[in-house]
């Protein structure tokens, strides 16, 4: 029988280590589970962030075509017009599947931009460019492209109806804002210094378009 007289303690049952009050020892609280919190935080951050950055690039479509051959054998090597043309983006505006699907022979430069609409009326907005291709190789250039990037080519002829001289392609194309855009561009002569001065017009037409 266990003893009940005030005062004496009671033995500890069968196995279980009697603890001196004036003598314990303490176990430090493990740090791993505090660590292991704070890598599972960091480690979220990194994928939330590399998810975002996946999804803002695919915001525009790649350019699926690099280059085109011409006549002569030329290689023509094509950058996107979402770099290219970037100063007319506005507003979300071109749409993605319109300026996705557009190019520009490398290493033309930007001479200057032309906002036609201002914001009041279906876009419709030219950059103008020069390359150091010559003009039948820039024309040569977007027939060949255009198709191959899911335009269709309507008119190459005479220029003279936007810019008074020069070569025009005309391309029409659907998007999937329910409307149809065209895209001009007049390639005017080479000039003595062996500069192409070319336009790229892109312009929303209207519904009954």
């Amino acid at each position: 029988m266990v003893s009940t007289t005030p005062g004496l303690a009671s033995p500890p049952p069968d196995g279980v280590e009697d603890v001196d009050p004036e003598n314990r020892t303490y176990q430090p609280m493990s740090v791993r589970g505090p660590a292991l919190v704070v890598l599972g935080i960091a480690v979220f951050i990194v994928v939330v962030g590399t998810v975002a950055s996946a999804l803002d690039s695919g915001s525009t479509p790649t350019l699926s075509l690099q280059s085109v051959t011409v006549a002569g054998d030329t290689v023509v090597h094509l950058t996107p017009a979402a770099t290219a043309m970037k100063s007319i983006v506005a507003a979300g505006q071109p749409p993605a599947d319109i300026l996705g699907n557009m190019a520009v022979p490398a290493g033309s430069s930007v001479v200057r931009t032309l906002n036609i609409d201002q914001g009041t009326t279906q876009f419709d907005r030219t950059v103008y460019f020069t390359s150091e291709l010559s003009s039948d190789e820039v024309v040569d250039a977007y027939r060949a492209f255009l198709p191959r990037l899911g335009w269709k080519v309507i008119y190459v002829g005479s220029g003279a109806q936007r810019s008074g001289q020069g070569t025009e392609v005309l391309a029409k194309r659907g998007s999937g804002d329910g409307y149809y855009w065209e895209v001009g561009t007049v390639v005017s002569p080479t000039t003595s210094a062996g500069i192409t001065p070319f336009s790229v017009e892109l312009f929303e037409l209207p519904d009954d378009n």
